[in-house]
């Protein structure tokens, strides 16, 4: 199925679609095509909401089915290293994580604490990425597990318990230290498997180095397994804008992304596979906000990720604005475990694990860490959703990379995000001022065009009435100057203001959704930026002050009855159809979008008034006497 389906930018295309249709569409006699909407619902779980998973199902069996051998019984260690960055907790059953909370996101341009979906102030709930689903599973579904192809093994590894070199159960780094932790395994059958993991206090990259031998030979075909479904495990219920977990890897020089509803097919047991060939730079799995990833020491051939899908109880909720009106609440949905299986060179050498925010700052930085690490490009921001549309990709990342660096800027001064937006797009559409000027004299000189449009209509009416034929000189000639005059209708110059808002707002969208500051800043009622309005109230705003601003906002002239007709219905139709497709979007957005189209209705006016004075000829004015700085005029002695 087409990843273009899972994308979460499907909405904010389709409302900016509609809205030019209002400026383009209904010069035109066809009405605008419908689109149909993508229901792209997804994400993950969490035990702090005290969801009720379905029954398990059995994950996906490798090759060779792993034959039942002696448990091991013996109590596993749970060893804890924690950082002022995140706390990890190792199992020694397969060297596994079994847990691993984020504390706070740290770059260049600041650090702050993060905290699960809907903590509040009295209530901040930390943030575990390890879902409980999968640590519930049997054999688990946590990271770092390893695969051969041969069950038997892999049973083996992902299984037994595992010789620890620390000594200690809890380990505290401080600033600038690091400290390596060895896990080792043997068996009476010549296999021998070492991890070794280094984690440093204030860094998110962990280094993973995988020796396993068989007789003294490294075991081939080994692949590391991260996930399963990293990401914010306290989310309710999912959306548009609220994603659960995906895959996402750097293959032959590009970004591939599959989102476990959409890329997948499973089978009667709930279980996929999806293979990715090419040269694999890195992959992992991830959220909007959070993601571990891999980057082996060299570059590996083909990737595989694994899903599974399951149902659990939500909290009830509305999944649209047609059962909010109705009152038809959900209370359970589907979601999906997604693991990357990763390429690896199981002789010693170092894959890095990042694991942390998906924060562009922060992010950036790693860049160049990984890149000198291990000699080859890395761009780790790609991590970030700035488009599955590659149409739009190329110019939605150099965009939005702007925005938050302006949006950040604003925020140092003003401490509240809210108030970065509203001054932000105060700022911008003060630059589209003498833009939407000029757009309002163009459209005001088009309509001067309509009476003589009008005319031509009639009298090629009149000539089809009395069977005059179409090739005849005297049509073609009238049909030559309609198209001329058809030309100058809709002016291009003014659409331009509409033409630059377009490719900002997408990129406005995606700067709101990826941005992490963003994510649960307040600002006056609304508790999250990056989530809906809980009373929506912004969608409705937005919606009439959409219908204020296309009231005022000039357009060409109307030329027939149907024109005016389907003017007055898209003015009015719009917005209700906007309301439905930005229900639920991020309150940052609606908070743009809503206090831009106030601005420009006091623009509007403004250049109404402008408009209308600078049309109007000089008045005579009667005065008692001629004024001293009044002119002579000289005598005409012309006879003629």
């Amino acid at each position: 199925m087409s990843d273009n389906k899972q994308s979460t930018q499907f909405r904010l295309l389709l409302a900016t679609t509609l809205s030019m249709a209002v400026f383009f569409g209904w010069s035109y006699f066809f009405p605008p095509k419908k689109i149909e909407q993508t229901n792209s619902n997804t994400a993950q779980v969490v035990a702090d909401n005290q969801v009720t998973p379905a029954p398990q199902t059995q994950p996906i069996q490798t090759a060779q089915q792993p034959v039942a051998s002696v448990p091991d019984n013996t109590p596993s260690r749970q060893i804890t290293i924690k950082t002022p960055l995140y706390q990890v907790k190792l199992d020694s059953k397969g060297a596994l994580a079994t847990s691993w909370i984020l504390l706070k996101n740290q770059s260049k341009q600041g650090e702050y604490p993060v905290y699960a979906d809907a903590s509040t102030t009295d209530n901040q709930k930390p943030l575990e990425l390890i879902s409980q689903e999968a640590l519930n599973r049997s054999p688990r579904d946590v990271p770092f597990r390893l695969a051969t192809g041969d069950g038997n093994l892999d049973l083996l590894l992902n299984d037994r318990n595992y010789q620890i070199s620390a000594a200690e159960d809890e380990i505290t780094l401080e600033a600038g230290q690091e400290r390596q932790i060895d896990f080792t395994l043997t068996d009476g059958n010549g296999v021998e498997a070492t991890k070794s993991f280094l984690f440093r206090a204030d860094n998110y990259v962990a280094d993973l180095g995988v020796k396993l031998t068989r007789a003294g030979q490294p075991v081939p075909n080994t692949k590391l397994l991260i996930g399963a479904s990293i990401g914010d495990h306290a989310i309710n219920h999912h959306n548009f804008y609220h994603i659960e977990s995906e895959a996402v890897a750097a293959v032959n020089g590009d970004i591939i992304r599959h989102q476990g509803n959409y890329a997948f097919t499973y089978d009667a047991n709930n279980q996929s596979s999806l293979a990715v060939p090419g040269t694999v730079d890195w992959a992992g799995v991830g959220d909007a906000y959070f993601a571990m990833a891999a980057v082996p020491a060299a570059q590996t051939q083909g990737l595989e990720y694994h899903a599974s899908k399951y149902e659990v109880q939500t909290r009830p909720y509305y999944d649209g604005i047609f059962s909010w009106i109705t009152r038809s609440e959900k209370t359970s949905e589907t979601r999906h475990l997604v693991t990357a299986y990763v390429p690896i060179n199981a002789d010693g050498s170092v894959t890095k694990i990042y694991t942390g925010t998906k924060d562009y700052f922060a992010l950036n930085d790693y860049n160049d860490i990984l890149t000198n690490s291990v000699g080859r490009p890395i761009s780790l921001e790609n991590l970030i959703n700035f488009s599955n549309y590659s149409l739009v990709r190329w110019f939605v990342k150099p965009l939005s990379i702007p925005i938050l660096y302006a949006l950040t800027f604003i925020n140092d001064f003003t401490h509240n995000y809210g108030v970065a937006i509203i001054i932000f797009t105060f700022f911008f559409y003060s630059l589209l001022f003498p833009l939407r000027w000029s757009q309002s004299r163009s459209f005001k000189k088009a309509s001067a065009n309509a009476p003589k449009m009008k005319e031509l209509q009639d009298k090629l009416k009149d000539f089809q009435k009395k069977g005059i034929p179409a090739d005849d000189p005297r049509m073609r000639e009238l049909q030559m100057e309609q198209l001329k005059m058809m030309k100058t209708a809709v002016p291009l110059g003014g659409c331009l203001p509409m033409l630059l808002q377009f490719p900002l707002l997408i990129s406005f969208y995606t700067a709101v959704t990826i941005s992490l500051a963003i994510r649960q800043a307040n600002f006056l009622w609304l508790p999250d930026l990056s989530a809906g309005d809980p009373w929506h109230l912004l969608e409705f705003a937005f919606a009439i002050s959409m219908v204020l601003a296309m009231k005022f906002t000039p357009t060409a002239a109307a030329i027939t009855p149907e024109q005016q007709m389907q003017q007055k219905m898209m003015m009015y139709l719009m917005p209700v159809m906007m309301l439905w497709v930005m229900w639920s979007a991020p309150a940052g957005l609606l908070l743009y979008w809503f206090f831009g189209n106030i601005v420009s209705f006091g623009q509007q006016m403004i250049i109404n008034r402008m408009n209308k004075t600078s049309d109007e000829p000089p008045k005579e004015e009667i005065v008692d006497s001629i004024p001293k700085s009044a002119k002579k005029a000289k005598p005409n002695l012309s006879t003629s």
